[in-house]
Formats: structure tokens, sequence, C-alpha cells
């Protein structure tokens, strides 16, 4: 997610105030991670790779919200005020965390918006099929990341395989993974 052409997208899924936006922005992603994907179980052929869903602390991909700010503070300064500056600082704001362990790190962010989870899984799985297609022998472990309670886990799981039937579905293949 910290390549090159990425990390604009991340934020722009971050701070997306509407799910067809944030929904736009996972799927530029996806293609990324597809390809990233592949190319791992490719080189893993036959061994077990475990992924591990986004659990992104969201400061180290959001915009600096003190530069942010002095920029805003700047603009008001000499009377010239961007609209999309004010609102951009105004969803970091709301995003920003004091305590980032305490956020949404591990499952939440999946929980808080789903189609993170959907995302990942149909770039994991289209991979597989992909590399499975080309004689490849991957064996994908999906990890749901910081579970701190079991509703957050059958949950999170329920998003993860009902993605997974689709993908399979679409492809035509069983994509075995666990």
């Amino acid at each position: 997610f910290f390549a090159e052409g990425r990390i604009p997208i991340v934020q722009e899924m971050i701070l997306a105030t509407d799910e067809d936006a944030r929904s736009r922005a996972l799927e530029r992603l996806r293609p990324f991670q597809e390809d990233d994907f592949a190319g791992i179980f490719r080189a893993m052929s036959g061994l077990p790779v475990t992924i591990r869903l986004l659990d992104p602390p969201l400061h180290e991909f959001l915009p600096s919200l003190l530069e942010l700010s002095l920029e805003v503070e700047h603009q008001r300064s000499t009377g010239q005020i961007d609209l999309d500056l004010m609102r951009r600082l105004g969803r970091v704001q709301e995003l920003h965390e004091q305590n980032p362990m305490l956020g949404l790190r591990g499952c939440r962010l999946g929980l808080m918006i789903p189609d993170v989870v959907k995302v990942q899984t149909r770039a994991i799985l289209n991979a597989l099929i992909a590399v499975q297609r080309t004689g490849g022998h991957p064996k994908a472990k999906i990890m749901i990341p910081l579970v701190g309670h079991v509703n957050e886990l059958a949950v999170t799981k329920a998003i993860l395989e009902k993605e997974a039937k689709a993908v399979e579905a679409e492809a035509g293949v069983d994509a075995e993974y666990v």
C-alpha cells in the first residue's frame, strides 16, 4: 500500500465520505493487490502463504493533521480559502485517533467498512485462481487480524466467505484457502 501510486488511492478510500467513492477507490486498489498476491503465490508455489487482511494504522495513511491545519490557517490569513482543503481537513479531524490501537485497527476496519474485506478477499482468490490456472499450486491462508471478541470473528468470517463463494461462482472453480 505504500508503493508509488497507491498511497493516494488508499487515502481516497479512507477519506471517502460515501460508499460509492470508497468502492471506486477500493476497486482501483484491487488490481495492484491481485498482482502482488499472484507474484507471492507463484514464488511460494506449493507452500502455505498467510495473508493478513488490511489492518492499517490510519495515521500512517492519512495526510498530516498538523500540516493540513497549518495550510488552512495560512490560507485563512491570506483570505484565500480552498473549500476542498477545508473538507479534507474536516475529514482527517473526524478520523484522527488519539490512540490508534483503540481505533479502527484489526478487524474493526473491515467491520466498519465491509468492502475492505470483500475487495481483499476477491484479490486474494482471483490471484490464487489465476496462478492455479497457469499450473501453480498456491496455498492461501487468510488471517483476520486482531480479533477482540468472537462476534468480530464471526461477522468478518461471514463477509469473507460470502465474497469467496461469489468469486468461486464467477470463476467456476473452488478456490482452496483456509
